[in-house]
């Protein structure tokens, strides 16, 4: 289905922009919630300022990205509670670190920037990345630290100078994989939401073969049973 967005989807496309999406995409998620209508000849007659909105919210954020980043500091520390091997008795997600973020620059983080590969679970230095705006990207590392270690400022220093010497390293993805993944998961949803778009259509046409079934056995009953009488 060609449609027309009315809002920024990332992975997917930029406000004004035209696109032929999946079906199921389409009326299961972005027309529903109003993301984006049907590419008709009414609706593509507003792309021209869609697109220049597009343009000025985007400068906009660059602008205020631009004055954000140098106020972000290159290790973000979480002191947390730690059991046995390192384990966090709880974890360290994208919530928590957006929370932080803005405690500490007094500027609203939304946890949708931040680009992690997966929720933090064990003591160490993390790589990650703070998407400010679609050209901002702030890299950082999150080190997560006992809270009850002796001298922890002298470990978080250790902890981030084995780092950066290659003596530690974690799983975490750099910011490009981690777009990418976030690209393909939205790919994968795309594809769930069309199958699950063609189930009423499959289930249609097997009752219709159903009925189609029954209706020749019937008529076969009502020959052999006229023969027979004959």
């Amino acid at each position: 289905m060609k449609v027309l967005f009315l809002e920024s989807i990332e992975g997917s496309a930029s406000m004004g922009e035209v696109k032929d999406v999946a079906n199921g995409y389409a009326r299961n998620y972005l027309l529903p919630n109003g993301f984006a209508v049907p590419a008709s000849a009414k609706n593509l007659k507003n792309v021209d300022v869609l697109q220049t909105k597009e343009l000025e919210q985007q400068k906009e954020r660059d602008e205020w990205a631009e004055i954000i980043s140098p106020k972000i500091e290159s290790e973000l520390v979480f002191k947390v509670a730690v059991g046995q091997q390192g384990r966090l008795y709880g974890s360290v997600n994208h919530s928590d670190i957006a929370d932080k973020l803005t405690e500490e620059i007094s500027e609203t983080i939304d946890k949708r920037y931040i680009l992690i590969s997966e929720i933090i679970r064990e003591a160490g230095v993390y790589e990650a990345s703070i998407r400010l705006s679609k050209n901002v990207i702030k890299d950082i590392r999150i080190v997560v630290v006992d809270e009850q270690a002796e001298d922890i400022e002298a470990l978080i220093m250790k902890m981030v100078n084995d780092f950066d010497a290659g003596l530690i390293t974690t799983t975490q993805l750099t910011s490009e994989e981690i777009l990418f993944d976030e690209n393909n998961e939205i790919k994968e949803e795309v594809s769930h939401l069309d199958q699950v778009d063609k189930i009423p259509d499959e289930q249609q046409e097997n009752e219709t073969q159903d009925a189609n079934s029954d209706e020749t056995q019937d008529a076969s009953s009502d020959e052999e049973h006229s023969q027979s009488e004959n």
